[in-house]
């Protein structure tokens, strides 16, 4: 009896073949896609994609904004320029 019981199961497994593969990580004809770090993978290669692709649009966005200061500081000192005139033309 104990010898049919064997035939049934083998290396642990039922006759469930759709069952996920042994723990064994050595075990020949696993699926890559079942292992739990292809999604770790999977995702650190998107989030470097995402950060491939969002740093040079910030660093652009940065230097816009710095270009767009400067212009406006450009602008303010001449309208004072022209307002301190237009005081002095006034006076006299």
């Amino acid at each position: 009896m104990a010898t049919s019981k064997t035939v049934g199961q083998t290396n642990g497994r039922g006759f469930n073949f759709r069952s996920s593969p042994a723990v064994d990580s050595g075990v020949v004809g696993t699926d890559v896609r079942h292992l739990p770090e292809s999604g770790h993978i999977a995702v650190v290669v998107l989030l470097m994609l995402l950060f491939c692709l969002l740093l040079p649009l910030m660093a652009m966005l940065y230097f816009d904004t710095l270009t767009i200061q400067k212009k406006a500081e450009r602008t303010e000192a001449r309208i004072e320029k022209l307002l301190k005139e237009l005081e002095k033309k006034e006076n006299q």
